[in-house]
């Protein structure tokens, strides 16, 4: 953080029947608050914040579980986008790998302007305790879409839990990185991103 300039974002968004609402301030300490449908998607995205050091308040609501885990990642995409602002002074780049016990997950990101999510992994199972396992690709996917960020990222490993939960904490330590302020110029060749 630079000064006292607090970045925020706040964003809402919806998928069918379901709603989604989301602070973000990105110069925080990892202190949530979320209510999302399903304890295991707020332990992961509890996980997120507090590596990617933001605070994070998230409520999802109405449809079926799909409908609002698409409806809360578009709302904290457009709320990271939000906070990001003019990206001015930005690192823009952000890289970690995350062990997790037998797991192991790489995060790469670009606050580029520009949509696109490569994500390279398998789940064993259907479910991780009451969230679908399909869903942790729709909650990224829609992130990187929404807050405009390319994203690769790759994990491996043989419990499902430590998998998602090693993909989510160097999905926040790549956000750390890339969102630090080091300057006061938009970092591109181009002069805009």
């Amino acid at each position: 953080m630079v000064g006292d300039i607090l970045r925020l974002g706040k964003a809402g968004a919806s998928a069918g029947r379901a709603r989604a609402s989301v602070t973000v301030c990105l110069d925080g300490d990892g202190d949530v608050d979320l209510k999302t449908g399903s304890a295991f998607l707020d332990h992961m995205l509890h996980a997120f914040a507090r590596a990617g050091s933001l605070d994070l308040k998230a409520k999802a609501e109405g449809g079926i579980s799909y409908q609002r885990a698409r409806a809360l990642g578009e709302a904290i995409g457009l709320a990271l986008g939000s906070a990001f602002g003019d990206k001015k002074g930005i690192r823009r780049y952000g890289w970690a790998a995350v062990p997790m016990d037998e797991a192991m997950a790489q995060a790469a990101l670009d606050i580029s302007g520009r949509p696109y999510l490569i994500m390279e992994g398998r789940f064993a199972g259907d479910h991780i305790g009451d969230l679908e396992t399909p869903q942790v690709k729709v909650v990224i996917e829609s992130i990187a879409n929404a807050a405009r960020v390319t994203l690769n990222v790759r994990f491996e490993g043989e419990n499902d839990h430590h998998k998602a939960e090693s993909l989510f904490k160097a999905l926040g330590l790549a956000l750390r990185e890339a969102k630090n302020v080091e300057g006061d110029a938009v970092p591109s060749t181009k002069g805009v991103l």
